[in-house]
């Protein structure tokens, strides 16, 4: 495939996400699997590797997956990891007063019906299974082909206002313009940041475990806003 088809594929992938979230938001009652159909085209670079690059299936499965990087960096990793994390819940507890939780609390049972009882197993799957999907596209595949195709400014630019943009359809009606504006930028600057990440350790483990380390956070601050710590 000539670049110029790469690079148009690679950019419809980027927009094609969050009209699947929309459209599983009209189509389906409010469920967490429904509204997170979307991430089957997190799969996509398996398809792409297969059938257009015929790379064999390990190669698909587990390219920019080094377990002797990771074992070299992992304390650095994990301090990145909890830095990113440290500064999610500062911020959280920064800007909470700014925040009607209860609302927030609505939101999230209406959209993907989360509750206390769910809240626990589907914490796992964000922190296990979402968090290594999300790499696998966005850095692995996204970011990667990107920043061999245009610009490196413009590769960190694109994949981290698209990143944003995918979460941005959860939560772009549950605060004011003013803290929207602070959560979409900071999405931005995270995604950015993972894309340094790669760019620095090549090696999906390493921003599997700092992704990780920041959904932990993500569920501290949800079980925060459940009341239940």
């Amino acid at each position: 495939m000539d670049t110029k088809k790469q690079t148009t594929l690679l950019l419809i992938l980027l927009i094609v996400p969050p009209i699947i979230i929309f459209l599983s938001r009209q189509l389906f009652a409010a469920n967490y699997i429904f509204s997170s159909i979307y991430k089957i085209i997190f799969l996509f670079p398996l398809f792409f590797r297969l059938f257009i690059e015929k790379k064999t299936l390990k190669h698909s499965l587990f390219e920019n997956f080094s377990f002797k990087i990771f074992r070299k960096n992992i304390f650095s990793i994990m301090l990145i990891g909890f830095i990113l994390a440290s500064i999610y819940v500062s911020s959280f507890l920064l800007f909470k007063d700014w925040l009607d939780l209860e609302i927030i609390v609505i939101k999230l049972h209406e959209l993907i019906s989360i509750n206390i009882s769910n809240l626990i197993f589907i914490g796992l799957y964000i922190v296990i299974v979402n968090s290594l999907l999300e790499e696998y596209f966005w850095r692995g595949f996204m970011f990667q082909k990107l920043r061999r195709l245009i610009r490196p400014g413009m590769a960190y630019l694109f994949t981290g206002i698209a990143f944003s943009f995918h979460h941005i359809m959860f939560y772009y009606n549950w605060f004011n313009m003013t803290f929207f504006l602070i959560v979409t930028i900071g999405l931005i600057v995270y995604a950015m940041i993972m894309n340094f990440i790669f760019e620095r350790y090549k090696d999906l483990l390493s921003c599997w475990l700092v992704h990780s380390l920041v959904d932990i956070a993500q569920i501290f601050i949800a079980f925060k806003i459940f009341n239940l710590i």
